[in-house]
């Protein structure tokens, strides 16, 4: 046939447009978008063919979007360019390489959530269905559309990617009442748990988050429960607009999460979610959020949407989308819910969270004028994919992966893979072609939560090395490029420029296009384990009730015996899930054996010394600590710490050069040998350095003192822990003081039972023993000369009261010690002390809560007086402080605190012979379970 000249050819156009406008042919407006004078897809696709015949050339489907008029047509097809010329998306601007104020900072990807048909919950379950190449279509629901009509229309289309339940809400998890939840739109409902579930999967606990600069960006579209609740204004519920706002689905989220960053849904039709993920990134980078949660969410709810898409045969007669497919003959839809928590990279690595993918860059634009409000436009696509990868600072060729909108249409994939093509195949070897897939192949289109979909699902493939399939091209591919080529079977990550590389699209038919740069996480952040470590380890549990906690521990019991998890991260997940409720469960095991044993016990009911179990707030106002003085000493004390705890080692090995100038001993050497403690000038020393390592330990698991008290010696540790004394002024007072006291001879002390109305008549029937400890109403130290001190005890222990003598070589908080005070001011002369962070709540004042210096002078009384051990708990107590944890050895004083302050919480750090990571795990457990939130440790999830 011979080719048509450029007046035929114009004829031909006018002709076919006519009819179409309603027009004569020479009235036809040639310089109007041809989509306003009435095409159709059809119609496009059909007058492509028939200018192919008439011009003998073989042109592609999309030629009537990328020229959307008939002047730009008739010159396209007469001239000699070979792409796409005209339009007004010709003439944007260039990309810039990044955006005003906007640092280039990667963004971490830190954890994902979804819920998606096909049984997806989880990434998990996600991954199975990606890498076994399941397709999700099924029916619809039966009775799904019951609310909105009986009788749905005949051509409403029974297939597509549906959930298994979308009824289905915890709504008591939420603190929701039953009225307002039913008014909620199930997409409301479903993010709250996705999301959730998500910041479970980053080790973010949700109770965290409240106050905090969190920012949350929610893609969502479809208003259809809002209509049917709105329905009937007779009938509406007050709950109903907001149950019903799409505006809601992103505030709900900020409310429930009392977050006080941006809070934003976003509404771009097919792209709402990835561009909510450009939004969360921008506010990262800008420093408005601290981190982020992108989601998106879409529910099928209706049948009206489908209708409408199916009369303007838009929707694959089996309901399934097939990406870049010779088969390709429609969308199919999908619902669904996907979210990603965002943190900077620099936060994320800080913080030891597993980074499962990088956002090198984000960059969104808009179609502007196309051919047809709903046209893609191929010039703007093309300028998206410019300015992403020009922020990201990347290379066409290095490119591995696209995860393409890919809706299986025949013109939207073919112009997207032209797209794709121009910019990301120039200069590409045809031996490493770009791989593009599109997981609505799997699921359907997603509408507002495709982008995330697709974002989440190349996550996935970068953690597991591994792309999974695109379904549905069986028969060849539509792809003419070879230089991009859709992977069909699971492959291996290529990794054309040494580091995976993947881009997300994402297309509104409202004309907004989003794309993601992600590249894999940066090696080094997940630790290498080995298979196991016997090492104990705190896994905690908590939720609105004690059926619930025992419920997971159940599931997790089962789970555990059939997993191959590393007991590390699966206590670092736990502690991720935190603040669920106020019932809180902590189980101490060593392996995943003796965890699933402990796990079934607590499900099951059953007594065990591993697991303990709380659900008062005991710790409101933080903890107490408190100090021990002289006496809880022992051989070989903190020498299991020392091998089984790398924060207990780390800071004896920091404070042993502080200690050793004025001290004259080495810490380290006295707890591994266990040598020495025999002696006071050295015993004291030791403890004081040994408490301030086991203060330590605490505050590596996130424990912060509220309040101190020191007993005795204590209270220079205590001092030092407050802030008050750095360490080396610290270890100047114990050394001067353990020095002048082991020079005493004579004298001795007891611990006696003894009430404080007895005080009187312990003066006048014993005037040489005097009360050297107040440690309770009932309870005494007492010292003076040794006759005296034994009479009084052999009096006690006749009446069947306990009293038991000490070891001790002299006769402390005595007049004994009176002619020690003036070396001792003098020595101390030069110490000055810092008003402290934390309240001191001193065992040496009158008044508990006075203002202490903590210079020569009050180290003096604190040798001297006795020590009112039972004011400072007291007082401790008045101010609403009902959590106390003694920092020492072996717990003294724990008996007393529980006798001064009956209702109190009272803890030890360690005990004589169980002094090692799993007795400290206990300790650090019962302190959780009475209301202590406790930090997400570092590793993997």
């Amino acid at each position: 046939m011979r080719p048509l000249d450029e007046g035929a050819l114009r004829r031909l156009i006018a002709e076919r447009v006519a009819l179409w406008y309603g027009a004569s042919p020479e009235n036809v407006p040639m310089d109007r978008p041809l989509a306003d004078l009435g095409m159709s897809s059809r119609d496009a696709v059909a007058l492509a063919g028939e200018l192919s015949r008439a011009t003998g050339r073989e042109l592609p489907t999309t030629l009537l979007w990328e020229t959307p008029t008939g002047r730009d047509l008739v010159a396209r097809l007469c001239g000699t360019q070979t792409s796409a010329p005209s339009g007004p998306a010709e003439t944007a601007p260039a990309p810039r390489a990044g955006l005003p104020g906007v640092t280039a900072e990667p963004v971490a990807v830190v954890g994902v959530g979804c819920r998606l048909p096909g049984g997806v919950h989880g990434p998990d379950g996600y991954w199975r269905l990606l890498s076994e190449g399941v397709d999700a279509i099924r029916r619809v629901p039966e009775d799904r559309w019951r609310d909105f009509t009986a009788f749905p229309p005949a051509d409403a289309h029974p297939y597509g990617g549906y959930l298994d339940d979308i009824a289905g809400f915890d709504a008591d998890f939420f603190r929701i009442t039953p009225r307002e939840a039913a008014v909620m739109d199930p997409q409301q409902r479903i993010l709250l748990e996705v999301v959730h579930e998500a910041l479970g999967h980053a080790a973010v606990p949700a109770g965290s988050l409240a106050g905090t600069a969190t920012g949350v960006f929610v893609g969502v579209s479809a208003p259809e429960y809002g209509q049917l609740t709105g329905a009937d204004p007779a009938a509406v519920d007050p709950w109903a607009p907001a149950g019903g706002a799409l505006s809601v689905t992103a505030g709900r989220l900020a409310y429930v999460l009392d977050t006080r960053g941006p809070s934003l849904a976003v509404d771009t039709a097919c792209s709402s979610s990835l561009v909510a993920v450009h939004h969360a990134c921008v506010s990262l980078r800008t420093g408005e959020s601290d981190l982020a949660i992108a989601a998106g969410v879409n529910l099928l709810l209706s049948p009206a949407v489908t209708v409408a898409f199916r009369r303007a045969g838009a929707l694959a007669p089996d309901g399934r989308c097939k990406p870049f497919s010779a088969a390709a003959d429609g969308i199919g839809r999908g619902e669904g819910c996907a979210a990603v928590i965002l943190k900077r990279l620099s936060d994320a690595e800080r913080d030891g969270d597993r980074v499962l993918a990088v956002v090198r860059a984000t960059a969104v634009n808009s179609d502007g004028r196309s051919n047809g409000l709903m046209a893609p436009n191929p010039a703007a696509q093309q300028a998206l994919l410019e300015s992403a990868y020009a922020r990201a600072g990347l290379a066409a060729a290095q490119v591995d992966y696209v995860e393409a909108h890919g809706t299986g249409t025949p013109l939207g994939d073919p112009i997207e893979a032209g797209a794709l093509g121009v910019v990301l195949g120039a200069g590409r070897d045809p031996d490493q072609p770009l791989l593009l897939g599109s997981v609505k192949g799997n699921l359907g289109h997603l509408e507002s939560a495709a982008g995330v979909a697709g974002l989440v699902k190349t996550v996935l493939a970068l953690h597991h090395d591994s792309i999974p399939p695109s379904l549905h091209c069986a028969q060849g591919t539509s792809l003419a490029d070879e230089r991009l080529r859709v992977v069909t079977e699971p492959e291996p990550w290529p990794r054309y420029g040494g580091t995976a590389l993947a881009g997300v699209s994402g297309f509104g038919f409202g004309g907004t296009n989003a794309h993601v740069v992600l590249e894999e996480g940066p090696p080094g952040l997940a630790p290498v384990r080995p298979a196991e470590e016997p090492v104990a380890r705190l896994h905690v549990l908590s939720d609105l009730d004690a059926g619930r906690v025992r419920d997971t521990a159940g599931r997790l019991a089962d789970w555990l015996r059939e997993s191959t998890a590393h007991p590390a991260d699966v206590a670092r997940t736990l502690a991720g899930r935190t603040g669920r409720g106020p019932v809180r469960a902590a189980v101490v095991a060593r392996d995943r054996a003796e965890l699933a044993d402990a796990m079934g016990a607590l499900a099951a009911g059953r007594p065990d010394a591993r697991v303990v179990t709380g659900e008062l707030d005991r710790v409101g106002r933080g903890t107490v600590w408190v100090f021990s003085g002289y006496g809880s000493q022992w051989p070989g004390m903190g020498r299991r710490l020392l091998a089984e705890e790398p924060a207990f080692a780390a800071a004896v090995e920091k404070l042993d050069p502080q200690l050793a100038p004025e001290c004259g001993l080495s810490l380290y050497d006295h707890l591994s040998s266990g040598a020495g403690l025999d002696r006071l000038d050295v015993a004291q020393p030791v403890l004081f350095g040994l408490q301030l390592a086991l203060a330590e330990l605490w505050r590596s698991y996130g424990v912060e003192p509220a309040a101190v008290v020191g007993h005795s010696m204590g209270e220079v540790a205590a001092a030092v822990c407050a802030g008050a004394l750095d360490v080396a002024d610290g270890a100047r007072v114990i050394a001067v003081r353990a020095r002048l006291l082991s020079g005493l001879s004579g004298g001795a002390m007891a611990v006696v039972d003894l009430d404080d109305v007895e005080l009187d008549s312990l003066e006048r029937d014993f005037p040489g023993v005097h009360v050297a400890v107040h440690s309770s109403p009932r309870q005494k130290v007492v010292t003076g000369e040794e006759a005296a001190v034994a009479g009084l005890v052999r009096r006690l222990e006749g009446q069947g009261r306990a009293a038991r003598a000490m070891r001790v070589v002299g006769a402390g908080h005595s007049p004994q010690v009176d002619a020690l005070l003036p070396e001792l001011a003098e020595a101390l002369s030069g110490i000055r002390g810092r008003r402290p962070r934390v309240p001191v709540y001193s065992t040496v004042l009158e008044d508990p809560r006075g203002d202490c210096v903590f210079d020569a002078a009050h180290w003096a009384a604190n040798l001297r007086r006795p020590v009112r051990l039972d004011r400072a708990l007291a007082a401790a107590a008045a101010d609403g402080r009902s959590a106390f944890v003694e920092i020492s050895p072996h717990p003294v004083l724990t008996g007393a605190v529980a006798d001064t302050v009956p209702d109190a919480l009272a803890l030890a750090t360690v005990r004589r012979d169980a002094d090692g990571a799993e007795a400290f795990a206990g300790q650090l457990g019962a302190l959780y379970v009475a209301g202590q939130r406790l930090p997400v440790p570092p590793g993997r999830v």
